[in-house]
């Protein structure tokens, strides 16, 4: 077997950068780079975020906030991360992410190349479309399936920990 791909380091400021209007995603590693994990970092300006709930049929994604603070959906509360923590949200798990801060943050996306062909194609389409393209990618607005975050989106959080960690919450 012949595998022709070849290690990368892609520098602060380098990928492809995409501009999804309240997130500003860079894709550091995906396909045709990488057939096995998608990487993107985001930068959140304050009031930013991809707020709609939602769900992925077969992709489980992680994200690490290495600067500021963004509130994720834990249960039916938005809980608080701040730099350092990371959140697992396993496929099937109701999601979504927003900076209420006040201050730029920045996150990084890391899950299967689907991830990064799903944020790759929505950041082609105005907002209307966007339910039609997660459903084409096997991902779903929350209306679809009932879940366990609540209609109230704008709801505040308090602190998250990691899972295993001192104070962690599930």
């Amino acid at each position: 077997m012949t595998d022709n791909r070849a290690w990368v380091i892609v520098a602060p400021g380098e990928g492809a950068a995409l501009e999804l209007g309240l997130a500003r995603p860079t894709i550091k590693i995906g396909p045709p780079l990488s057939t096995q994990i998608g990487l993107l970092a985001s930068e959140l300006p304050p009031g930013g975020g991809l707020r709609v709930p939602h769900w992925h049929e077969a992709l489980d994604e992680w994200f690490y906030v290495p600067e500021g603070e963004i509130d994720y959906p834990l249960e039916t509360q938005w809980r608080r991360a701040p730099a350092g923590t990371t959140v697992f949200i396993p496929a099937g798990t109701i999601h979504a992410f927003r900076n209420d801060s006040g201050s730029p943050a920045r996150h990084l996306a890391i899950g299967p190349p689907g991830v990064v062909e799903l944020i790759t194609e929505l950041a082609r389409h105005p907002r209307d479309p966007w339910e039609q393209v997660h459903a084409c990618h096997r991902s779903h607005y929350a209306h679809d399936r009932p879940g366990r975050l609540g209609a109230d989106h704008a709801a505040a959080g308090g602190p998250a920990t990691a899972p295993g960690a001192a104070g962690a919450t599930r």
